[in-house]
């Protein structure tokens, strides 16, 4: 095991930073956690809400069983009870034309149910499904649509919503390889692997608070509004961090991992290459005085042709998710909310429920852009600075930026600094 002489400063306390400063600390290293913020989590957090009075989470996420980076992450700090699974299947419902359909997959090695007209997309072929298997030869600079029909059901049914949700970018450019990727690992791999997870008690009570208690636990310095001002580099490795009116000095046994959004990289490291396009995604939260439930009494329901896309329910209070939301981000908040009501009451079939008091969250750099083009820009964890390392869902993973890629990154860069160390 490493010497705890090693001191690893790492920069950022969102998921990456979390998840590089507990596989270090669990490899025997000296860890500092630096946050700019007054809390933890980054883009997944929870607060408390006054205008709703009950803790709500900055975003809506789903884990799925294929995410072994995030479940290792949970079992380590001691969470694994925290996230529950949900049934293995996703409903849907069309604003439009009123259908509403569940997808239910079944065995990846012989998936039967596509034969079964019941089970399949309303308005959908077997041929249509064909393009699950392409899409894991995509290449680098392939898009969706070079693999499915824009004009196509399919497309507007099951395409277009992944797209969005899992690369929070159009599906007409969103990156094809990335999407091949992620179904290789869940929906391919079969039900077990495709099944949603559910953070009940919050985003912050089961993948935020008990990292944190694990790494105070062991002595882990954790400095939460701390921003980086700069680093003082030499040719081959950090010499100096600066954090406010504070120069800490970087001996030979410290290292350092950069967990922060890639602009803010950019601006300490201006010669890496990072992404330089991010796309916004829209939460709106409902406080009810009673419980709504959604259709079939599900947790979460896709919806197709309206602005909402995704709708959560956690008891009393209903959320909604609108991702690769460019063309939102900017309007009047109140007439948004008010238009989304209005889909959400239809949803639940209680339209005569005036809208409730409501909570709009604007996130305008959600994540990266996720074309191939911004995708080619992603940088690897290990830099030419001996002592420093990147962790992000922003880096080159692999994986889309979701909490999966952001864990991944994270527990990436500390192993590559362990094995500098060997």
């Amino acid at each position: 095991m490493p010497s705890a002489d090693h001191h690893v400063h790492v920069i950022g306390a969102g998921m990456a930073g979390l998840a590089a400063a507990v596989r270090c600390v669990e490899k025997g290293l000296r860890v500092s956690l630096y946050e700019s913020a007054n809390q933890a989590g980054g883009r997944c957090r929870s607060f408390h809400d006054g205008v709703l009075d009950r803790t709500i989470d900055n975003g809506n996420h789903l884990l799925l069983g294929g995410n072994p980076c995030v479940f290792d992450y949970l079992k380590t700090i001691g969470a694994s009870s925290l996230v529950t699974p949900a049934p293995d299947s996703f409903p849907f419902i069309d604003l439009t034309s009123g259908e509403s359909w569940t997808l239910r997959p079944g065995s990846a090695k012989l998936p039967l149910w596509l034969f079964l007209p019941g089970r399949r997309i309303p308005g959908t072929r077997i041929s249509d499904y064909h393009v699950l298997k392409k899409l894991s030869a995509a290449q680098d600079q392939d898009i969706l649509t070079d693999y499915v029909d824009p004009t196509s059901t399919i497309f507007e049914r099951f395409w277009d919503p992944l797209c969005a949700a899992v690369l929070n970018t159009d599906a007409h450019e969103g990156s094809a390889k990335l999407i091949g990727r992620i179904l290789d690992m869940t929906l391919l791999k079969g039900p077990a692997f495709a099944r949603p997870f559910l953070t009940p008690t919050g985003l912050s009570a089961a993948l935020v608070d008990p990292a944190l208690a694990y790494l105070r636990q062991r002595q882990v310095h954790v400095a939460l509004g701390t921003r980086i001002k700069s680093l003082g580099l030499r040719e081959d490795r950090v010499a100096h961090l600066e954090t406010g009116d504070r120069t800490t000095d970087l001996s030979p046994t410290d290292h350092l991992i950069l967990c922060i959004p890639p602009h803010q990289v950019h601006s300490l490291l201006p010669e890496v290459q990072v992404p330089t396009a991010t796309r916004p995604i829209l939460n709106v939260h409902y406080g009810l005085d009673e419980e709504c439930p959604l259709p079939r009494n599900a947790a979460f329901i896709g919806v197709i042709n309206g602005i909402s896309q995704w709708i959560f329910r956690r008891g009393t209070t209903l959320s909604v998710t609108v991702s690769s939301a460019a063309a939102l981000i900017d309007k009047d908040a109140e007439k948004l909310s008010d238009h989304i009501w209005q889909e959400v009451a239809s949803v639940i079939g209680r339209p005569d429920i005036p809208q409730p008091p409501h909570r709009v969250i604007k996130e305008k750099r959600a994540t990266i852009c996720q074309t191939p083009a911004q995708i080619a820009l992603r940088p690897d964890s290990v830099t030419r600075w001996k002592n420093l390392y990147l962790a992000g869902d922003w880096t080159n993973t692999g994986l889309p930026a979701t909490i999966e890629g952001a864990v991944q990154s994270g527990q990436a860069a500390a192993d590559n600094l362990l094995n500098s160390l060997d």
